[in-house]
């Protein structure tokens, strides 16, 4: 199977659809390179097009009242963004925004919903992702400045250890060079705030923090999952 043929098979909103199909997608798809600090698309702008990352990394924002950003994702290789207002057509509720070297997968929404009316099985299983992507954003809600600095880290670096921590012998491995900053804008408290809690939890024993303290490694998550929810 060619390597963008497997990418598309391999993303959720495309599992189950045969390889035929899936070259029928890639034939009015298209590629577009994106420098580190490129901004894709800005909230309010109109939505025509779904994208796929093929290569870097994209963040999702907004903005407060006050013009602090709020990051309220970060999109790796193999995931998708920009789904909502590609549905619906309307206004982008988020900044998309190139935080590396990327290269994307564009899917315009014009040449899509005529497909999408031939194989309405993937509306039904869309409607399925995106009600789980809505609970997730309420869990992330609840997350962001209304819980106690702790208890919305240790939610987090598990919430980020599940998606993408990779397993060593000593502990949970998380290598994404994300610095305290970004982590303090993603759950809504300072950099020094962020700073002190990790600090406090690596003279516990409970992680360990890499070079700068841009990677973690988790090397007791039962007491985290503690910390975060009331049990181990």
């Amino acid at each position: 199977m060619p390597k963008k043929i497997k990418l598309l098979a391999d993303t959720i909103f495309f599992t189950g659809l045969s390889e035929n199909d899936l070259e029928k997608i890639l034939a009015f798809s298209s590629e577009k390179y994106y420098r580190n600090g490129q901004i894709i698309f800005q909230k309010g702008d109109l939505g025509d097009s779904l994208w796929i990352v093929l290569k870097g990394q994209i963040r999702i924002s907004t903005s407060s009242d006050s013009g602090r950003e709020i990051i309220l994702n970060t999109i790796l290789p193999g995931e998708v963004f920009g789904e909502i207002a590609f549905i619906d057509g309307l206004e982008r509720s988020a900044t998309a925004t190139a935080v590396a070297e990327s290269t994307l997968l564009i899917i315009r929404r014009a040449d899509f919903f005529p497909f999408l009316i031939k194989h309405p099985e993937i509306s039904i299983q869309w409607l399925k992702l995106l009600c789980g992507k809505l609970r997730d954003t309420s869990d992330r809600v609840e997350v962001v400045g209304l819980l106690p600095v702790a208890i919305s880290l240790a939610r987090f670096l598990i919430r980020a250890a599940e998606e993408r921590g990779e397993n060593y012998s000593e502990g949970l491995l998380l290598d994404w060079k994300k610095s305290q900053q970004e982590i303090g804008n993603e759950i809504g408290v300072s950099r020094e705030s962020v700073n002190k809690q990790l600090n406090q939890w690596k003279k516990q024993g409970i992680l360990r923090l890499g070079g700068q303290s841009l990677n973690i490694t988790i090397l007791d998550l039962k007491t985290l999952r503690k910390i975060a929810y009331g049990f181990g």
